[in-house]
């Protein structure tokens, strides 16, 4: 389930044969800072891209394009090993200790309808928030500039044609939902692990504990469910009614809306009290889901069953 990561390897990790890494790149370019003197190499490795500097390299790039030549398919752990491997013997250094500072965690689900349709019934996720700039696109993250962790659903296929990407043509006209966890900086403190070098990402319990992280943070989004179809004979007070037709009304409405109303309290100033902001998008995911007037959504159900099952082979 890995596709692109970060990977930095100190020059003294490599020793003598550091000069000679330039020579096994594709289209090698050197910079040379003519005030300090820093020289610096640029070049490619099968779609990776790697720089060389005084003090070390980095390695940037899709794993399974490097493996592949398709991130269509992400790696599991083995095909992770078989990916570091390669890339140690393409540089002729121990890649396996490189220090990994980014990476990206995620499958892609064969859906049953258009990728879109799920996304509008992903709701808020705790700590961070919602963007759905596009129907296909629906990002979580932080509002800093610095983003150590962001969760992205999209369409798959119109991300690879839209980028010219080579894809199997019996994916053609597939529903492609692609959910993806994005982890950058200081790993070892995000995942609570003494550290994270590109071994560790092939270790069975690390992978493990990836996976749950994985779906544990899917399930904390809050879904939009369906209204039950025969509601109207559980209708017995003017407030049973107000709430069906305030749930009607919301599983109707675009999330990004509601997100759009609750900043547009902010920036009134409405409340003195934060919280209340918090209450008040609280207050309206409570009687959009509330048990005795909705149902789970059918695509919520098939999208949850997917995230839950692509943990059972680990």
């Amino acid at each position: 389930m890995y596709d692109k990561v970060k990977l930095w390897i100190d020059r003294a990790m490599v020793g003598e044969q550091y000069p000679t890494i330039a020579n096994y790149l594709d289209e090698a370019n050197t910079q040379i800072n003519h005030k300090t003197g820093e020289v610096k190499t640029f070049g490619n490795l099968e779609g990776l891209k790697v720089s060389i500097f005084v003090g070390g390299l980095s390695v940037v790039g899709s794993l399974p394009k490097y493996l592949y030549g398709s991130n269509v398919y992400p790696l599991d752990r083995h095909t992770t090993a078989q990916a570091i491997a390669k890339l140690s013997d393409a540089l002729h250094l121990q890649a396996d200790k490189a220090n990994v500072t980014g990476l990206e965690f995620g499958i892609n689900f064969f859906m049953m309808h258009q990728v879109s349709e799920y996304l509008a019934k992903l709701g808020n996720m705790p700590r961070l928030n919602r963007y759905h700039f596009e129907p296909s696109t629906l990002y979580y993250k932080g509002t800093g500039r610095q983003q150590p962790k962001v969760f992205a659903f999209y369409d798959k296929m119109a991300d690879a044609r839209a980028k010219g990407m080579d894809y199997p043509e019996d994916l053609e006209g597939a529903n492609l939902l692609r959910y993806e966890m994005r982890l950058n900086g200081r790993l070892s403190n995000q995942l609570k692990v003494p550290e994270v070098t590109a071994s560790t990402l092939y270790d069975a319990p690390f992978y493990k504990m990836m996976v749950r992280r994985y779906q544990d943070s899917y399930f904390s989004i809050t879904k939009l469910n369906q209204i039950k179809t025969n509601i109207m004979s559980e209708i017995k007070t003017v407030t049973d009614a107000f709430n069906v037709f305030v749930a009607r009304l919301i599983t109707q409405t675009d999330q990004t809306q509601i997100g759009g109303f609750l900043d547009e309290l902010k920036g009134a100033g409405v409340f003195e009290d934060r919280k209340n902001y918090t209450r008040l998008k609280n207050k309206i995911q409570e009687v959009a889901t509330k048990a005795n007037i909705t149902v789970s959504d059918e695509l919520m159900r098939e999208l949850d069953n997917e995230v839950r099952n692509c943990g059972a082979y680990v």
